[in-house]
């Protein structure tokens, strides 16, 4: 009795201690796991505070290099004031000291005196002969952030915008005078030199266009006979409904006639890297020519420093991304009607080759005869009815689902009764009486089972009956709708026409008049 309390003692001891050894592994472990994240952690924040510093050092080295270029740094502080103070309708400071071969300093005085409506040729040709290309740019933008785009001449335009590459894609520049022009920012003829560039070989058909205008508008329903035959025609009928639906609300959104409020020129940051006030922020701070990389660089290290984004950061000839899905991107933003709108004349032809082939597929006359399945059967039906050999094998293929009372379903019972008056006749005459009962219970049973089989297939019979009723009632039905359909057939291609006819009349409307404001005078 000793020896077993001791033993059992002992055990609970043991188990006691390995309860504490496992809680103390767990806790062991728990902290490795933290340690290991609390580690990678600081290496990461030491990661990233070596990089700011290296980077710190490294602006501080192009700062003290940058030293010599105060006077061009004061032109783009002096740009920035005379922008402001010309978007307030405030008096501009005086004009500062000028930069020998910096285009900034004379771009911005030309912008002074062509808003006084005095423009002075001389400074002008100035600019330009320093740097065309930026001059041009500065011009363009400033001009139509200003409200002044009567000011914005052609050859500006014209040399600013350049030509699109090969790829298809734009830069940032050429994107902010897209978005510029479609805003209102250089007029009608402003308007259409933008849109003839971007109307590259393959653009207006180089994908369904379509698509993302009907995208704009909710699904249209037109009702028809639900045949796989026709349902083609159909859906293309609903799309060319919805499509001049879409561009009918494009092009009669009377807000596109006046300058969108976006183009004015804002000091702070916009959200939109390539507006038109972000890109003219970002041309006058990339710096003279001596100075631009410097510049660039120091960007990048800020970006660095602060670990935010790069917001600000690039050059001008950046790619702003392809034609056509900068194009997909404006038809579907319901927010940017001018966007929108211009997007629509840049793809209008392939739009029109769409809404054409849509309406070709609508007009088709509707096939002779169709399939269609009935009761789960298929059925041949046409204009007169439906096709006698296919109903008369789908009927077939109905009855054949009830099949006859099997042997075993008639023998089964047919075998039980004899059996019960075997034992009712013979055990109850020779044994006893109770025998007898016992055998017309079984005979009462072999019945019951009988009349059940007759039952269940007297229901089957009418189930099949009904089924036949059901598939002659509905193809006589869907024949008629058939016909109906067929003769409506006239009808549908008027009114296909008509869709067509006023799309087109829509796509006329979308080119706007060359008369009205305009580019201004097309020599300096």
């Amino acid at each position: 009795m000793s020896d077993w309390y001791t033993e059992r003692r002992q055990n609970l001891q043991l188990d006691e201690l390995r309860d504490q050894m496992a809680a103390t592994a767990y806790e062991a472990s728990n902290l490795r796991t933290r340690l290991s994240q609390v580690q990678g952690s600081m290496e990461t924040r030491l990661q990233r505070l070596t990089t700011a510093f290296d980077a710190f050092v490294e602006l501080s080295d192009i700062r003290f290099d940058l030293i010599g270029f105060a006077d061009a740094a004061e032109v783009r502080r002096h740009a920035g004031q005379v922008l402001s103070a010309l978007a307030s309708g405030e008096t501009p400071p005086a004009a500062g000291r000028d930069v020998p071969a910096y285009w900034l300093g004379p771009a911005v005085e030309a912008v002074r005196s062509l808003i006084a409506d005095a423009p002075d040729e001389a400074v002008l040709a100035e600019a330009l002969q320093r740097d065309e290309f930026r001059t041009s740019i500065f011009l363009c933008l400033a001009l139509a952030a200003l409200g002044r785009r009567n000011e914005v001449r052609a050859q500006w335009l014209d040399t600013a915008f350049g030509k699109v590459a090969d790829d298809g894609t734009v830069t940032r520049v050429q994107r902010a005078l897209w978005t510029t022009a479609a805003r209102g920012g250089f007029g009608i003829e402003g308007l259409t030199a933008v849109v003839t560039r971007l109307k590259v070989p393959g653009t207006a058909a180089a994908q369904r266009w379509a698509t993302p205008v009907m995208e704009r508008v909710a699904r249209v329903l037109v009702n028809g006979p639900a045949f796989p035959e026709i349902a083609t025609h159909s859906k293309a009928r609903a799309d060319l409904s919805r499509l001049r639906t879409a561009v009918a609300a494009i092009a009669g959104d009377t807000s596109v006639l006046e300058p969108d409020g976006d183009l004015a020129y804002v000091p702070g940051d916009k959200p939109d890297p390539d507006s038109t006030s972000a890109v003219l922020r970002l041309l006058i701070s990339e710096g003279s020519v001596a100075e631009r990389g410097a510049l660039a660089r120091v960007a990048e290290l800020r970006t660095q420093i602060t670990g935010g984004t790069a917001t600000g950061v690039g050059a001008i000839d950046d790619p702003a991304g392809a034609i056509d899905k900068l194009l997909m991107a404006d038809l579907r933003n319901t927010d940017e009607p001018h966007l929108a709108a211009t997007a629509l004349r840049v793809v209008s032809a392939g739009v029109l080759a769409d809404a054409e082939a849509l309406a070709q597929t609508a007009r088709t006359l509707s096939p002779g005869t169709v399939s269609k399945e009935i009761e789960w059967r298929p059925v041949i039906l046409s204009s007169d009815g439906p096709d006698r050999q296919s109903l008369a094998a789908a009927e077939a293929a109905i009855s054949a689902t009830v099949q006859p009372l099997s042997v075993r379903e008639l023998g089964g019972p047919v075998a039980i009764a004899a059996a019960g008056l075997v034992v009712a006749v013979a055990f109850g005459l020779l044994l006893h009486s109770f025998w007898t009962v016992v055998g017309l219970v079984i005979i009462a049973t072999a019945g019951y089972n009988y009349a059940k089989a007759r039952k269940k297939h007297s229901a089957e019979q009418a189930d099949a009956a009904q089924r036949i009723e059901r598939l002659r009632k509905q193809a006589d039905q869907t024949a008629a709708e058939l016909a109906e359909y067929q003769a409506g057939h006239r009808d549908r291609v008027a009114a296909v026409t008509a869709e067509l006819e006023e799309l087109q009349k829509l796509r006329a409307q979308c080119e706007p008049a060359k008369s009205g404001t305009a580019v201004g005078r097309s020599t300096a």
